[in-house]
C-alpha cells in the first residue's frame, strides 16, 4: 500500500497556532524523487469541528436586499436600507430546525455597507432608517439557539473605492500601525480591513467561521496583507475556521452545489500556493502530489444558494429548490467529503420568506428521517454510507461495496475517496441481508465504517 512508503525525514512546517493547517514539506528526495507522505496529513482540531458539522448557512443581506440588486455599486443610499420586521430569532428557529449548526453573516459585502455600526467609516446601519446593529442581533440570537456564529467580510470594497478619501487602492504606503493591542505594517486599506476585523471579533464573539471572499468587482489594484489578517484572528478567534480566502477551507470551485466525486482534504502545494486551481477537475490527485513541496489539509466547502440569486428577490418566490434538490445537493456535497454552505437570503421586512422556511423544514426533516438513521438489514436501500475517522488522515483512494443476497455476496458499487463522508446512490433500489465495504486501495490502514438508507425521493 501507499502508505508503507519511505517516510523518513519529514517536518512539520507550520502548527496551527501559527496560523496553518498542520502540513508536511518535502525535506527529502530517493534517487531524485520527491518523497512527500500524504498519509501523515492531518487536520487540525478546528478543521475537524468545522466538518463535522457538515451544514452551515449563509446569509446575503443588505442594500442589496432593497434595491433588488446581486451587485451593489458601492455608493447605494444607506436609506435603502430599511427592514420592517427584523427578527434574527426566526432565521434561527429556521435553521436549527433544519440541522444546521452555524450561520455566516454578509457584515459586509462587496458594496462595502456594513451592518453593524462600524466607528471607521459612515456607510452602515447607523446611517440607515434601521438603527440597529444586525451583527450584535444574530450573534444573540445564535447564542441563545446554539447556533455557531460567522462573519463574512469582502476584502474587496466598492465604497472605499469610491467614496471621496477612501482607502481601497489609493496607493498609499505601508506604516507601522496599531490594531488593538497588536502592530503591523500595512497601507491605509489594509489597516481599515484590520480594524474592521478587530471590532466584529472582538464585541460580537465568539466567531467560529470568518468569510473571506475572493470575487471583486472594483477596478483598483488593491494589495490584501492576508498574513496580518490571518495572525489577527488566529489571535483573537483562535478557534475559528479562515475559510475560501484562509489557510482552513477552500472553495470547491463552483456554486452549483457539489464537489467533485473524487475529492481529497490532503491538497498539494508548490512554493506556496496549490498546483492545481481550485476550480480544476482535479486539485489532489497522484499526479499534481508528485509535483508538490508541501502537502495541506484543505478540505472543501460548497456554497449554492436555495434561490437562483444570492439576495433576496420578490421574483424568485416560486424559484426556490425543491426538496429532491436539496437533497441531491446534500449527497454531492456533504456526501462527497465537503461541508454544505446554503444561502437563505432575509427579504426586506428581516425574514426568511415562507417558501424558504418551508423548504428549510421539509430538508431537514428528510436529512433526519432518510440519511441519520440507517435501515435494518434485511430491508430496501439505495443510499451507500461511508466515513473514515478524519483525525486518523484521509487515507482510501478506492473502495466497493458488496451486497450479501441469497447467501451470496456480489459487489453493488465502487468509488474512490471517502473522508469525512460519502453517500452513494445506488442506481435502483435493492432489498439485501447484509453489506461489507472492501478497500481497494489506500495510503496507509484506515479504518471504514458502512451505513445505508433509503430514500424515496430518490430518482
Amino acid at each position: 500500500m501507499a502508505g508503507d512508503r519511505a517516510r523518513a525525514g519529514r517536518a512539520r512546517t507550520a502548527s496551527a497556532d501559527q496560523g496553518r493547517v498542520r502540513s508536511w514539506k518535502l525535506v527529502q528526495s530517493w534517487k531524485g524523487a520527491a518523497v512527500i507522505d500524504a498519509s501523515a496529513v492531518r487536520p487540525s482540531p478546528r478543521q475537524v469541528a468545522w466538518q463535522r458539522q457538515e451544514l452551515t448557512a449563509f446569509v446575503h443581506f443588505g442594500p442589496n436586499t432593497f434595491t433588488d440588486l446581486e451587485w451593489g455599486t458601492g455608493v447605494d443610499d444607506p436609506a435603502v436600507f430599511d427592514p420592517s420586521s427584523l427578527d434574527c430569532s426566526q432565521w434561527v428557529a429556521a435553521l436549527t430546525s433544519a440541522g444546521f449548526k452555524s450561520v455566516i453573516l454578509t457584515a459586509k459585502h462587496h458594496d462595502g455597507f456594513c451592518l453593524w455600526p462600524s466607528k471607521y467609516l459612515p456607510h452602515t446601519v447607523a446611517a440607515s432608517p434601521y438603527r440597529g446593529d444586525v451583527v450584535a442581533e444574530l450573534s444573540a440570537a445564535c447564542q441563545a439557539g446554539g447556533l455557531g456564529f460567522g462573519v463574512y467580510l469582502s476584502p474587496a470594497d466598492l465604497y472605499q473605492e469610491k467614496a471621496p478619501g477612501g482607502y481601497y487602492g489609493n496607493g498609499s504606503p505601508a506604516v507601522a500601525s496599531q490594531i488593538g493591542e497588536f502592530s503591523y505594517v500595512v497601507d491605509d486599506y489594509n489597516r481599515f480591513y484590520l480594524q474592521q476585523l478587530h471590532e466584529l471579533l472582538t464585541s460580537y464573539g465568539p466567531i467560529a467561521e470568518v468569510w473571506l471572499d475572493g470575487a471583486n468587482p472594483t477596478s483598483s489594484a488593491q494589495s490584501y496583507s492576508y498574513d496580518a489578517w490571518f495572525d489577527l484572528i488566529r489571535r483573537l478567534a483562535p478557534d475559528a475556521t479562515i475559510a475560501i480566502g484562509g489557510p482552513d477551507v477552500r472553495w470547491v470551485g463552483n456554486e452549483d452545489g457539489f464537489a467533485r466525486e473524487t475529492e481529497w482534504s490532503v491538497v498539494p502545494f508548490v512554493d506556496g500556493r496549490m498546483v492545481a486551481e481550485q476550480t480544476a477537475a482535479d486539485v489532489a490527485g497522484p499526479e499534481l502530489v508528485a509535483q508538490a513541496d508541501e502537502l495541506r489539509w484543505y478540505p472543501a466547502e460548497v456554497d449554492v444558494s436555495i434561490r437562483p440569486g444570492w439576495f433576496y428577490h420578490a421574483s424568485e418566490d416560486a424559484a426556490v429548490k425543491s426538496l429532491p434538490e436539496l437533497l441531491d445537493i446534500y449527497r454531492r456535497s456533504v456526501g462527497r467529503n465537503a461541508v454544505l454552505l446554503l444561502n437563505i437570503p432575509p427579504d426586506r421586512r428581516g425574514l426568511f420568506a415562507d417558501p424558504d422556511v418551508e423548504a428549510l423544514a421539509a430538508f431537514g426533516a428528510a436529512v433526519r428521517e432518510y440519511y441519520d438513521t440507517p435501515v435494518a438489514l434485511p430491508g430496501e436501500v439505495n443510499v451507500l454510507d461511508l466515513r473514515e475517522d478524519i483525525t486518523a488522515g484521509q487515507q482510501v483512494e478506492a473502495f466497493a461495496v458488496d451486497a450479501l443476497v441469497d447467501g451470496a455476496w456480489s459487489e453493488i458499487a465502487r468509488g474512490t475517496t471517502i473522508g469525512h463522508r460519502r453517500l452513494l446512490a445506488l442506481d435502483s433500489p435493492m432489498t439485501f441481508d447484509d453489506a461489507r465495504v472492501r478497500v481497494l486501495s489506500a495510503r496507509a490502514e484506515a479504518a471504514v465504517s458502512l451505513a445505508v438508507h433509503f430514500d424515496p425521493l430518490l430518482s
